[in-house]
């Protein structure tokens, strides 16, 4: 019976690749984590000035502490997210991470997208948008 060398590569690669997704979710996870830690001290000036360049470049801080600030007073206290889908995408700017929540707040529920750029091992947030049934009501 031949063996191909080749599979052998392959499984080692497949297994590296799939170890450097799992840490690039975790982290992502974790950066998640801390984003709703800050939120809920209202720390949002935190949270815009570690972001990505990119990120602060598509809104102002001002205008970012206002999004937030409405969005607490629409949908109140984050309480809880179901698992969430999420990607890993590895390309010539870095490794990314997409996490989509379902997330229950104190006021209703709200859907969160969440890129992260995975830089030293931690979360820089690119983007992050949120979309709620509530944001439509009175």
């Amino acid at each position: 019976m031949k063996h191909n060398p080749w599979l052998g590569i392959a499984v080692v690669v497949w297994s590296l690749f799939g170890s450097a997704c799992g840490k690039s979710r975790e982290a992502a996870a974790t950066a998640t984590q801390e984003f709703r830690q800050r939120t809920a001290a209202g720390h949002w000036v935190s949270i815009y000035k570690a972001a990505a360049p990119e990120f602060q470049k598509s809104i102002t801080e001002a205008d970012f502490a206002k999004m937030m600030t409405g969005v607490s007073g629409k949908l109140g206290a984050w309480q809880s997210s179901k698992t969430p889908i999420w990607n890993v995408t590895a390309g010539t700017g870095g490794r990314t991470v997409t996490l989509k929540y379902e997330s229950q707040f104190e006021k209703g529920v709200g859907f969160e997208d969440f890129l992260w750029r995975i830089q030293d091992g931690r979360g820089i947030l690119l983007g992050y948008h949120i979309n709620s049934p509530v944001f439509m009501a009175n």
